[in-house]
């Protein structure tokens, strides 16, 4: 999901994860909420039937979970 600073989130919905900061702040730390709103947007998108799939290497995902390069 593409946040609003135009950051790249990748949201992990199998977990209900998300590395955004309010996730981290408002659901991990503080526990005021369920989501962020990358996770509500995902949500939102299967919910309409405008998600895409795509399937990964382990070298890819490794790459994404370490956030030093594109997927």
């Amino acid at each position: 999901v593409i946040g609003g600073s135009g950051r790249l989130y990748t949201c992990f919905l199998s977990c209900h994860y998300c590395p955004c900061p309010a996730f981290t702040y408002t659901v991990l730390r503080r526990h005021q909420g369920l989501l962020c709103k990358h996770i509500l947007a995902v949500y939102l998108c299967q919910a309409m039937a405008l998600t895409q799939q795509e399937s990964v290497s382990d070298q890819q995902m490794s790459t994404m979970l370490s956030g030093t390069g594109a997927p």
